[in-house]
C-alpha cells in the first residue's frame, strides 16, 4: 500500500495555490470522463500486474496487490470488471501469501557468507540438499538439518547455520509477501466476498502483522520504499507503520477496544518527528489522524496537503517536483476519504490534471527520476515500469474516490 518528502511553500506557491482554488475550471471533468479514463486504465492494470505474477512469481513491488486494489475499487463504485478473472488474481494471491511464510530458508548465497564460510568444506557440502527449501518453523528446519551431519558437526555448527537460515523479520518470504503488501491486501479488499476477506486468509494475515511489529511499536518497510526512493528512513518507518496500523483497525469490530498491537503502533507514531516535506507522508498522516487523532490535527494536515498543491492541480511528492500521478491519487484518495471540508474544487483541478496528463494506453506516467535515488540508466528503466504502474494504479483509485463530490 504505501513514499513521501516537501519544504516549506513560499508566499508564492500559497497565492498561486489560493488563487487555484478559487478560479473556476473550464471544461471541469464530469463523472462520466472520470469513469471512462478509470475503465481504459484497468486493461494496462491487468497485463502489468497479470505479467508480474507470471514473470516474476510473486507480490513484491506492490503489482499484485494494486491490480485487486483497483479492479475492486472500480467493481464497487459501478465500473465492470470481469468477476472470473478477479477471482483467480485473489485465489493466485492467497496461496503465494500462504506459502510465503516461512522463518527459516537457506539460499545459495548464505554459503557464502563470512560465518558460513569458515565451515569445513564437508559440512558446507552437506548443507546443499537443504538449499532454497522453505521451513514454517525453526524446528522444521532443525529435523531436516540434523540427519545430514554428524553428532559432532551439529553440537559445533548448528547455531551458526540455523542463525543463517533465518529470515529477516521483513522478509517477503516470511511475511506472506512483504508487510506493506499484507497491508495493501486487507485495506483493498475490505467489505468484499473475496477469499482474501474470508478469515482463514484475513485472520493468518493479521496475526503476520501483529507478530513482526518492533519492540518499539513500528514496523519496518520494505525496499520499495526503504531504499528504493529518496526518503529518509524514519519517514519510511512511519509510512509503513501507518499504513499496517490503519489496515489492522479496518477490521476492529465497531466499538471494540483497540488491542496492543494498534496502541502501541500509535505512541510509536505520537513520538516520531513530523516529516510533512513529503507530501505522500502527510497525506498517510492526515488519513491517520482521522482515524486515531483530534478534529484539530486533521483540520491542519489538510490545510497543510491544500497548501502543497501544485498550480497545475496535482501534487508532486516533495517541493520543486512536478506533479505527479502517483502522488496526486493518494491526495484526492485520502482527501475523499477524510471528509473533512468542502474540497470539491480540489478534486475538480486534480481530475483535470489527471485526465488531461492520461496516456493513449490508458495510463499515466511516474517518472522515476522524480523519485528514486539511483541515477543508473538501467535502474531507473526498471524503476520506470514500477513507478508507471504505481501511479496508473493511484490516479485510478483516487478518481474513483471523486466520483459525486467534485461540484459543478
Amino acid at each position: 500500500m504505501f513514499r513521501w518528502c516537501c519544504l516549506t511553500l513560499s508566499c508564492f506557491g500559497l497565492v498561486s495555490a489560493a488563487a487555484l482554488a478559487d478560479e473556476p475550471a473550464v471544461s471541469p471533468p464530469t463523472d462520466t470522463a472520470v469513469r471512462e479514463a478509470v475503465s481504459r486504465s484497468l486493461p494496462f492494470l491487468e497485463k502489468g500486474g497479470v505479467e508480474w505474477m507470471n514473470d516474476r512469481g510473486c507480490m513484491s513491488c506492490h503489482h499484485v496487490p494494486f491490480l485487486l486494489w483497483s479492479h475492486r475499487a472500480a467493481q464497487a463504485h459501478g465500473l465492470t470488471v470481469d468477476d472470473k478473472k478477479l477471482a483467480e488474481w485473489d485465489e493466485w494471491c492467497r496461496k503465494d501469501s500462504l506459502t510465503h511464510r516461512n522463518s527459516h530458508r537457506l539460499q545459495n548465497y548464505d554459503l557464502g557468507k563470512v560465518e558460513v564460510a569458515k565451515l569445513p568444506d564437508a559440512v558446507r557440502e552437506k548443507l546443499k540438499p537443504l538449499i532454497e527449501q522453505p521451513f514454517k518453523t525453526e524446528t522444521e528446519f532443525v529435523a531436516k538439518l540434523t540427519p545430514l551431519l554428524t553428532e559432532e558437526e551439529l553440537k559445533s555448527y548448528q547455531a551458526i547455520i540455523t542463525k543463517t537460515a533465518e529470515r529477516v523479520p521483513n522478509a517477503p518470504d516470511r511475511t506472506g509477501g512483504g508487510l506493506d503488501v499484507l497491508g495493501q491486501l486487507l485495506l483493498g479488499n475490505q467489505g468484499a466476498t473475496s477469499v482474501l476477506a474470508q478469515p482463514e486468509f484475513r485472520v493468518g494475515a493479521i496475526e503476520v502483522l501483529n507478530r513482526h511489529q518492533a519492540a518499539d511499536g513500528s514496523w519496518p518497510p520494505g525496499n520499495q520504499f526503504a531504499t528504493m526512493r529518496r526518503w529518509s528512513l524514519p519517514t519510511a518507518n512511519q509510512a509503513t507503520t501507518m499504513w499496517a496500523t490503519l489496515a489492522l483497525a479496518a477490521y476492529d469490530a465497531p466499538g471494540a477496544k483497540r488491542s496492543d498491537v494498534i496502541e502501541k503502533a500509535i505512541a510509536y507514531q505520537r513520538q516520531q518527528t513530523p516529516q510533512p516535506d513529503n507530501r505522500e507522508w502527510l497525506a498517510t498522516r492526515l488519513l491517520f489522524e482521522k482515524q486515531f487523532g483530534s478534529a484539530d490535527d486533521v483540520a491542519k494536515l489538510r490545510q497543510q496537503l491544500l497548501e502543497a498543491r501544485g498550480s497545475d492541480g496535482g501534487w508532486g511528492w516533495e517541493k520543486g517536483v512536478p506533479s505527479d500521478s502517483l502522488t496526486t491519487g493518494l491526495v484526492i484518495y485520502v482527501l475523499a476519504k477524510v471528509q473533512s471540508g468542502d474540497d470539491s474544487a480540489v478534486f475538480r483541478d486534480a481530475r483535470k490534471f489527471l485526465l488531461t496528463s492520461h496516456q493513449p494506453d490508458g495510463s499515466w506516467l511516474t517518472p522515476s527520476k522524480n523519485i528514486t535515488k539511483s541515477t543508473e540508466p538501467e535502474r531507473l528503466k526498471a524503476r520506470d515500469e514500477i513507478y508507471h504502474y504505481w501511479g496508473t494504479a493511484w490516479a485510478a483509485i483516487g478518481l474513483l474516490e471523486t466520483l459525486g463530490k467534485s461540484g459543478p
